[in-house]
């Protein structure tokens, strides 16, 4: 790995880390939802890095706006933009920190991403939900996501672990990037 890799990577993680402790430091529980969002492979050749970047500042911007009582409960997320071949083409990971009244992840995860399917992307978009799939993650770094507490829960080391180790990579770049397209970020809704 390039300085500059290491640097980003370094980079990433700090502001991941800060930015996870910053959500449990304003709020003692989330549930924390994980979904990879892409397109159907139908229309994967016809997305470029401006389309998605499009798409994920649409779903920031609605967020922000509550434009949907579901969306309103989002208090912050960080995202990952990243185009891989085996993982079907250009897509995005979002890990969101969602209100901790709330239960069922898995239903609630559900409906974020078929709100980027149908409302997002009108019907060219895809997701994988991991939150229904919690076992795939246990293996690597425990499972961080579903409710997590702020004080003494193995749920939210392991959830430090996957922003560190998964969300902080520095693989998987977009071909077409230049040295402005943002990658890695952050979004506070501070609800």
């Amino acid at each position: 790995i390039r300085k500059a890799e290491l640097a980003r990577v370094r980079r990433n993680r700090e502001k991941g880390l800060e930015f996870e402790e910053r959500m449990f430091f304003r709020k003692s529980r989330h549930l924390v939802l994980f979904l990879t969002l892409n397109y159907k492979p139908k229309y994967r050749e016809d997305v470029t890095l401006k389309t998605i970047q499009r798409h994920r500042d649409k779903f920031l911007d609605y967020m922000m706006a509550d434009a949907h009582p579901l969306l309103g409960e989002i208090n912050g997320l960080i995202w990952k933009l990243e185009e891989g071949k085996m993982s079907g083409g250009l897509h995005l990971h979002f890990l969101i920190f969602y209100s901790g009244k709330r239960r069922g992840d898995v239903m609630i995860a559900r409906m974020v991403g078929e709100y980027w399917v149908d409302i997002i992307t009108r019907g060219w978009g895809a997701y994988r939900n991991s939150n229904a799939d919690k076992d795939r993650l246990e293996y690597r770094w425990g499972v961080g996501i579903g409710q997590v507490n702020r004080n003494l829960d193995p749920k939210r080391e392991s959830l430090q672990l996957f922003i560190e180790n998964y969300m902080a990579k520095s693989n998987q770049v977009p071909s077409e990037r230049t040295k402005d397209d943002k990658l890695f970020g952050t979004r506070d809704f501070d609800r």
